[in-house]
């Protein structure tokens, strides 16, 4: 379809989202026309492509004719974050606005949608669509259609299984309301937005079926500068920032691997003679949602600024135009890299980035980066999205009552009858749930006291949610306000001087729940901050794109003698190299280097490498599940799933088959001819 026709095809609304703009994207072009026809789609095309309007545009034109005689939710749009959330809808307002469309948004944070005068089209989260459904499920009969953005950020997770069950239970809604004539059809379109994903059409499948991929390739081009930044000083950083007038900057994104680590070089900067003066701002999920948001807000209107941020801008959310990304430490996979280096001048054909590295292994790691191949998310389900979903529903029945043969259809693609009974056996144990009936559980005493909780700030557990958050976390309260203006884990008081948005502060009292500061009266408090290195679980892919940066054969493992025997380089990642470093413990004696990921030191020369069998690693990981849960971010519920299933989940998860392929390729190499020390350096 030309332009001139895919023009014609929008009568409703093309002058409100494609007016100002004259033209389409190529994106735009492919895959309008398909959504236009009803069918099932994934959009895969680089940032700023416009994939939004892609599918907002026809689904309204499908479902939202300016002639409906009632108003009833229609459009869900689901997407990973409440900033995401936050930005796309301040986007749409004006085009909603000019097409008289009602639009809310429904997040833990804000919620504008009233179930008794629903909007047309609802922006939320997996979360808030699952306690819409618990508490008004019959406000979603009319969902003609739901988008799903950043699908690769759920896909393979926790999360991802979340939606999967919720996408499943609203079919069921709706079937349910097409069989009492509440709705004229059952029918429900999908239209699926990515920039990166690995075999797009396998993962959207796991969401809905019958689906039609746009596939737009192509990323923009990068302009890349590498810093030497030393480890304890932001003497680089300064010196960087200091030519930004000369280069014609403005605006600057930076990010960093740890929360501390953006308050330290946020401080140094807010301190130092940098272009920005007071325009320095940090970002990052302990701040309050209210602070976060007026960060956002200020720093996207800012002429000349700079932010400090972790991982929590690496999707979309409009902050303004960015000239420049500053990587301080490099992330630990492609897909966060690519992210990071996207963030600026969206609209242009090149981006730009700083990459800072403090070590050898660091600047080694921002040059394998580009090369490094996306991971394959693992399709195997997550079950203690099976709990999570159980405490759901039972909130959501009208009965007060969970039945098995209606539970085991909602999971039937996911896990076995038989699992699901030892699941609600075992929370019948530990007191969850009682049977009340032959195959039906309603809730027993520790279910009602979470659900009680829900409302409270010590609730242990969401039953809306599977996220694995953080415990034993502390206030901050601002003396003068008495607000809570951070949230934040024991650890971080850790260092010699208490900051939050890069400004020091004195600590006035503690009061058992809350740390209460006020400005601070000390002197030079920049030269007491402490800069702490941190990063990202170093992904497999990545560290095997290290191994061929440095020269070696696939599967080679140089070993190099030192003083406490032999450094053996494994290049297998944080996950991979630690099952190996102790299943190779067995039967060699062997330490842990300061990179496990990389490298283990075995104290004699080795021979050879053991050798293991599928069933033995299994073994393995089944008597060691614990020490992988956390790592694998198998859910909040994954502690509350009955023992052998929480075993039989970290094995599924790590993925036994891919580890032995990548094991059974190893072989030591005695050849190694590049200078050792080029090796070592990685360890430093």
């Amino acid at each position: 379809m030309n332009a001139y026709a895919l023009k014609n095809s929008l009568p409703r609304t093309w002058g409100a989202f494609f007016g100002q703009h004259g033209n389409f994207t190529s994106a735009q072009i492919a895959a309008i026309p398909t959504v236009l026809e009803g069918k099932n789609v994934l959009l895969c095309a680089p940032t700023a492509s416009g994939k939004t309007e892609a599918a907002i545009a026809p689904l309204i034109e499908n479902y939202l004719p300016a002639s409906r005689a009632t108003s009833e939710l229609t459009i869900l749009y689901l997407l990973p974050t409440r900033a995401l959330i936050n930005d796309l809808w301040a986007r749409l307002a004006a085009p909603f606005d000019a097409l008289h469309i009602s639009l809310t948004v429904r997040t833990h944070d804000f919620n504008n949608f009233n179930p008794q005068h629903p909007s047309d089209v609802l922006l939320t989260t997996p979360e808030s669509l699952d306690a819409l459904m618990c508490a008004h499920a019959k406000v979603l009969c009319g969902v003609r259609a739901v988008i799903i953005d950043e699908l690769h950020i759920f896909e393979g997770s926790v999360r991802g299984d979340q939606l999967r069950t919720l996408l499943q239970r609203l079919r069921q809604i709706r079937t349910h309301a097409f069989k009492f004539g509440d709705t004229p059809n059952a029918a429900i379109q999908y239209v699926a937005l990515s920039a990166t994903l690995a075999q797009p059409d396998i993962v959207a499948a796991h969401y809905f079926q019958d689906l039609y991929v746009v596939h737009i390739t192509g990323n923009r081009a990068t302009a890349i500068e590498s810093v030497a930044l030393e480890a304890e000083l932001p003497t680089a950083l300064l010196a960087y920032l200091s030519t930004f007038r000369q280069r014609g900057w403005r605006k600057a994104l930076a990010f960093c691997n740890t929360r501390a680590e953006v308050e330290a070089y946020a401080t140094a900067v807010r301190a130092g003679n940098s272009p920005f003066g007071e325009s320095v701002f940090v970002h990052y999920s302990n701040l309050e949602r209210k602070r976060r948001h007026e960060i956002e807000q200020q720093f996207a209107h800012a002429e000349t600024a700079i932010c400090f941020a972790s991982s929590t801008l690496e999707l979309g959310i409009d902050i303004g135009n960015i000239d420049v990304s500053l990587l301080i430490g490099p992330p630990g996979s492609a897909e966060s890299f690519v992210q990071r280096i996207g963030r600026t001048n969206r609209r242009q054909p090149k981006a730009k980035a700083a990459c800072f590295y403090r070590s050898p292994l660091e600047r080694a790691m921002f040059e394998a980066l580009p090369n490094t191949v996306m991971r394959t998310p693992s399709s195997s389900f997550h079950p203690s999205v099976v709990i999570q979903q159980i405490f759901s529903i039972l909130k959501q029945s009208p009965t007060a009552a969970l039945r098995l043969n209606p539970l085991c259809d909602l999971f039937k693609d996911f896990i076995s009858p038989d699992d699901i009974r030892a699941i609600l056996g075992e929370l019948q144990a530990k007191q969850y749930l009682k049977s009340s009936r032959m195959d039906e559980w309603r809730a027993d005493e520790r279910l009602n006291r979470l659900i009680d909780m829900q409302t409270s700030e010590h609730t242990p557990l969401s039953i809306y949610s599977n996220i694995q958050t953080s415990t034993g976390q502390l206030k901050i309260r601002d003396q003068n306000t008495q607000l809570v203006v951070a949230n934040v884990d024991r650890q971080w008081f850790q260092r010699d001087v208490l900051t939050l948005e890069g400004r020091p502060l004195n600590v006035t009292w503690y009061d058992g729940e809350a740390l209460w500061v006020s400005s601070y009266r000390g002197t030079n408090a920049a030269g007491s901050i402490r800069y702490l290195s941190g990063r990202q679980i170093l992904s497999y892919e990545l560290a095997q794109q290290l191994a061929v940066q440095a020269g070696l054969e696939t599967g080679a493992i140089p070993i190099i003698q030192c003083a406490n025997g032999w450094l053996c380089f494994h290049w297998l990642g944080d996950i991979y190299g630690r099952v190996f470093r102790d299943l190779v413990s067995y039967t060699l004696s062997v330490e842990e280097t300061k990179q496990p990921g990389l490298c283990l030191l075995i104290h004699e020369e080795p021979r050879a490498l053991p050798t293991w069998t599928e069933e033995q690693i299994k073994r393995y990981l089944r008597d060691n599940y614990r020490r992988y849960e956390s790592m694998l971010s198998l859910g909040a519920y994954q502690h509350l799933l009955p023992t052998e299933l929480r075993r039989r989940t970290v094995v599924e998860q790590f993925n036994v088959p891919h580890f032995m392929h990548a094991i059974q390729s190893l072989h030591i190499e005695r050849t190694y001819e590049a200078p050792t020390n080029d090796l070592e350096a990685l360890l430093e």
